[in-house]
């Protein structure tokens, strides 16, 4: 497969070739240019990398003192734009990745969840009492206990004393007799 070189690289032959051309040591142009030397051979290497004033005033400090004819600060800015669009895919590339593993974690702990809150749910509405029995006067007989006020469940219950039943669905219904059955069950 034939990959075609960055600009970067480009680049950095261009300077390569011209510095050997030239016969003089990286030193040499280093102190003649006020470039530290390990810059110059970083830009010899294909980096680029750092503020972009100085990358471009030491490219053309190079350019007159070597005397290129190329324009490097236009390969330098193409470079540096093809090397920001590549850091936005590979960004992009670990956002895909970091989804695809994170989806289905995330799926399943919300699932944990809803299983979890329909049980605390289910648990509540199964311990809720289907009536609930207040004393008018004092007390109320149920099943020969006196009590002020309780639940009642499914069941077949003897009241004795005048009552107010408050049903689940918030009905309320006040009974004065003194002696009677109730039933609770499900259903309409």
């Amino acid at each position: 497969m034939i990959m075609e070189k960055s600009e970067w690289e480009i680049l950095s032959s261009i300077l390569k070739k011209e510095v050997e051309s030239s016969n003089l040591s990286l030193l040499h142009i280093s102190i003649k240019l006020g470039i530290d030397k390990n810059t110059l051979a970083k830009y010899l290497s294909g980096d680029f990398s750092g503020p972009e004033i100085y990358v471009k005033n030491h490219l053309r400090k190079l350019k007159k003192f070597l005397g290129i004819e190329e324009n490097l600060e236009s390969l330098y800015l193409a470079g540096k734009k093809e090397k920001s669009e590549n850091v936005a895919k590979d960004d992009e590339k670990k956002k895909k990745v970091v989804s695809f593993y994170l989806v289905p974690y995330l799926i399943f702990f919300i699932s944990v969840f809803l299983f979890v809150l329909s049980l605390v749910i289910f648990f509540k509405v199964q311990n809720t009492p289907i009536v609930k029995v207040k004393a008018i006067k004092n007390y109320v007989e149920i099943n020969g206990t006196p009590l002020k006020e309780t639940s009642l469940d499914i069941g077949e219950y003897y009241i004795k004393g005048p009552a107010l039943f408050e049903k689940i669905d918030k009905k309320i219904k006040k009974v004065l007799m003194d002696e009677y059955r109730v039933v609770i069950k499900w259903g309409k």
